[in-house]
């Protein structure tokens, strides 16, 4: 089997090393992100559970608790990324490549774990809802907006291609929406006095991230089960392979996620007849460049003869 290692490509057609998707400097940018929306959702998260718990507020304490989610999410974010770029070991042979999609799948969970959590004690409240002071909850909530869409902001143009970065991005666009939510039924209980806001404005909160997280959540699994991962067109890869003029037919077509940011194939050629192993090594070549703009960057080609028993699976059935 002839093993081929490539650059990869992301979204914007950039080329980069494998083990090094990510620049130098991206990845000097992406830990200063880090540090940065660790340090400020810590700080906010201890702020609003001392206000949520001061005013008895459930919208405030539910922020709250899911803004430590958040710290979490970025805790293991950071931990999955460093991991993915270890280097290789005689027993991880692909290094810890696949710890940034157990990232995003924890990630995901973890969200799921505050929406239960969240809506199990807006129930509780919904038959006796509590005094709140309204105004202490629209700042509390407000000073929440600006430091998640700050952190936020830092994750943006790493989550357009890193699934693992996308969950921490996530977690903290979503607090600045609800955030937004919060100061709304903190504006409500202000005006009128109507402190069922409160738990209503829970609900909302818990509906928004249960959709929002869903997505996550079945393409982490997804990724963790070595499927197709999302960004790839399985059926315009083989199309692309059996488009070159030396190769006859594909099969046993497999396309998998190495990382969070990373993707791979393997495939079996039956090339033309009289196809030469200096011809190969050009057809390879040609091939692995093609597969680098499709997001494939670690390709496996096998070389099969046209009436190989094992061959009967082909790729548009596979």
């Amino acid at each position: 089997m002839e093993h081929t290692h490539h650059h990869h490509c992301h979204g914007n057609g950039s080329h980069h090393h494998e083990g090094h998707v990510h620049s130098v400097a991206s990845l000097s940018s992406l830990n200063r992100a880090f540090y940065i929306g660790i340090g400020l959702n810590l700080a906010y998260t201890i702020i609003e559970f001392l206000v949520g718990f001061k005013v008895n507020s459930l919208a405030l304490i539910s922020d709250a608790s899911h803004n430590l989610s958040d710290v979490a999410s970025l805790v293991i974010s950071l931990i999955g990324m460093k991991l993915a770029h270890r280097a290789a070991t005689q027993l991880y042979t692909y290094g810890y490549k696949k710890a940034s999609i157990l990232a995003s799948l924890l990630n995901a969970v973890l969200l799921m774990y505050i929406v239960v959590k969240i809506f199990v004690e807006a129930f509780e409240r919904l038959a006796n809802p509590p005094e709140m002071a309204g105004i202490a909850i629209m700042i509390t909530a407000f000073i929440g907006v600006v430091i998640n869409a700050i952190s936020a902001f830092l994750f943006y143009k790493g989550q357009q291609t890193d699934i693992n970065i996308k969950g921490a991005f996530l977690h903290l666009l979503l607090d600045a929406l609800v955030s937004v939510g919060v100061i709304f039924s903190g504006g409500i209980v202000y005006f009128t006095g109507w402190n069922m806001a409160d738990p209503i404005s829970s609900f909302i909160v818990g509906i928004v991230i249960l959709f929002s997280t869903w997505g996550l959540l079945k393409e982490s699994v997804k990724l963790i089960l070595d499927g197709v991962p999302q960004e790839i067109d399985k059926e315009r890869i083989c199309a692309l392979l059996t488009a070159h003029p030396m190769v006859q037919s594909v099969h046993h077509l497999h396309i998998w996620a190495l990382s969070s940011s990373q993707n791979a194939l393997t495939a079996h050629l039956v090339l033309k007849e009289g196809v030469t192993l200096k011809e190969f090594m050009a057809i390879k070549a040609e091939l692995k460049h093609t597969l680098s703009h499709e997001h494939i960057g670690h390709s496996t080609f096998e070389v099969d003869t046209e009436g190989c028993k094992c061959c009967e699976q082909h790729c548009d059935s596979v």
